[in-house]
């Protein structure tokens, strides 16, 4: 079984920039209207910041993420972790570490906004040690399906006990599941880790 997806990179789209600066400036203007010797002039500065985001994503033609898909894949099986062609042998491979968020188009309500918001898919992070380094990368989930081949290799990984974690965010998972201590328990003896 083999899990392949695309990679995450950052990248910049210069005149995605403008936007920023008008944040900067709306952030500037919040300011302002706590000193009270600029109270009569923030409403100035918030309204122009604003104009000057929207005015710069109008320019950017609506591209303002800082990051998008690569051309380059990763590809992860039992055997082996693949990053943009380049091989790193399981057996030589320590400290392996996925952090699974969302797959494209999931609803995600993290606390942050009341209606939530669904997600790109493009927050998912593998790292590992190889060689005395650590090599990270973030990938892509496209949807559910292809979490489930994910899973599918995470379950392999289980069966032969080759040791890695698999987290959301800061939370441990268990084929992406968020187990309590007498489940763990059982789901270890089911992979006869004890």
């Amino acid at each position: 079984m083999e899990f392949r997806t695309k990679l995450v990179v950052k990248r910049r789209n210069r005149k995605a920039y403008i936007a920023y600066g008008g944040l900067a400036v709306t952030a500037i203007a919040v300011v302002m209207a706590l000193i009270p010797a600029m109270q009569d002039y923030y409403a100035y500065a918030f309204g122009g910041g604003l104009a000057i985001v929207v005015i710069g994503a109008v320019i950017a033609r609506g591209d303002v993420t800082n990051y998008g898909l690569s051309e380059e894949e990763l590809a992860v099986s039992e055997n082996r972790i693949e990053i943009s062609g380049r091989l790193y042998p399981l057996n030589q491979v320590s400290k392996m570490n996925f952090n699974v968020e969302a797959f494209a188009g999931r609803y995600m309500n993290d606390g942050a906004m009341i209606s939530g918001t669904s997600s790109d898919g493009m927050t998912n992070e593998l790292s590992f040690e190889f060689g005395g380094k650590t090599i990270d990368c973030v990938f892509f989930l496209s949807n559910k399906e292809h979490v489930l081949q994910l899973g599918a290799v995470f379950d392999q990984f289980y069966q032969r006990r080759i040791p890695f974690i698999e987290r959301n965010k800061s939370t441990r998972t268990y084929l992406f599941q968020i187990l309590t201590d007498p489940q763990i328990e059982e789901f270890k003896r089911a992979y006869g880790y004890i």
